[in-house]
């Protein structure tokens, strides 16, 4: 079997071109920023791009609804999968249930890191758990755990995306092993906490066959920094200058229950966080595949807490559901 078609090395560099500078030496406000700071993001149609960008899922029909998806994504590079009915995709209590959650574990995690004199709202942090990547930009990328009663809290909501985002996958020319080569690759949550300031466009990797799947946890619209996408700007060649010409963005905002899948190659940016609450977004990346996987966006031997012997877990140690106390994030 072929070594895995992971991130290279190369992209660090051009992440760190494309990244939010740090904190000036004033440092970052307390507050979130004015409302100024956070103008409503503006699509603009372009005559190129003339496929739909959102479907509505009906559990009837499959065939339709996922072929419509899987042709947005190929085209536009990203979809967003909203319901036919009243029915969410994913139920409420799901997506609250896995609010709550993610700030008690992220508020455990933030406690680790004061531990080791590493301040989570302003300095750039990797670890197998958690990273900030880059200084002074409030958003946590928190690995999901995969043993003990924390991963079985997210199980629901794991479930869930997975019933949605197969059938597209599976239909999409990203699929070029088959339906069989499409799997998950990891799971995670991002939270952009309050002042989170807005980021410069940025692809999650260079790999063709990488696909994030984003599940809100809460409202996302223009007050909390919705994703800005530039559509088309995962086909090869695709660079700043033909942005203007040759791409829309799009900044879809989404309510609990509704899911945006975007290709890792897909120019694309978080809004500036203007409201005094988190916004959490949990994540599932799927790989199409089977010869290429994410080992870039997170160390393998860089951790807060040891991984069990044997396991590639990500577990926090202790039952943190229980936590309630999230003032920490704020």
């Amino acid at each position: 079997m072929a070594a895995p078609d992971c991130m290279p090395d190369a992209l660090c560099d051009f992440l760190e071109e494309f990244c939010m500078p740090g904190p000036s030496e004033d440092g970052l406000p307390d507050g979130p920023p004015s409302s100024a700071a956070c103008p409503e993001p503006v699509a603009t149609p372009h005559p190129k791009r003339t496929v739909a960008c959102e479907v509505a899922c009906e559990e009837c029909s499959e065939v339709a609804w996922a072929d419509a998806a899987a042709l947005s994504l190929q085209e536009n590079g990203f979809v967003v999968l909203r319901a036919s009915t009243a029915e969410p995709l994913i139920d409420a209590a799901t997506c609250e249930e896995c609010r709550r959650i993610a700030a008690a574990q992220l508020a455990r995690l933030f406690a680790l890191l004061r531990g080791r004199g590493v301040d989570p709202r302003r300095d750039r942090f990797t670890f197998g758990e958690v990273c900030a990547r880059t200084a002074g930009g409030r958003r946590p990328d928190m690995r999901l755990p995969t043993e003990g009663s924390e991963a079985e809290a997210w199980s629901p909501l794991l479930r869930a995306v997975d019933r949605w985002v197969r059938p597209v996958l599976e239909r999409s020319q990203l699929a070029e092993d088959g339906p069989s080569g499409v799997r998950v690759d990891g799971a995670g949550c991002v939270t952009a906490l309050p002042g989170a300031p807005e980021q410069h466009l940025h692809p999650d990797g260079t790999a063709r066959g990488l696909v994030n799947c984003f599940a809100p946890l809460v409202r996302v619209d223009a007050a909390n920094g919705p994703t800005e996408l530039a559509a088309g700007s995962h086909h090869a060649g695709a660079c700043e200058e033909q942005l203007a010409e040759d791409c829309c963005f799009a900044a879809p905002h989404l309510l609990p229950g509704e899911l945006l899948l975007f290709d890792y190659r897909v120019l694309h940016r978080g809004r500036a966080n203007c409201t005094a609450e988190p916004r959490p977004v949990a994540y599932v990346t799927y790989s199409t595949r089977r010869a290429v996987s994410d080992q870039h966006n997170f160390p393998a031997d860089r951790w807060l807490l040891p991984p069990a012997t044997g396991s590639a877990s990500t577990t926090l140690g202790h039952d943190v559901t229980q936590c309630e106390d999230i003032s920490i994030l704020r």
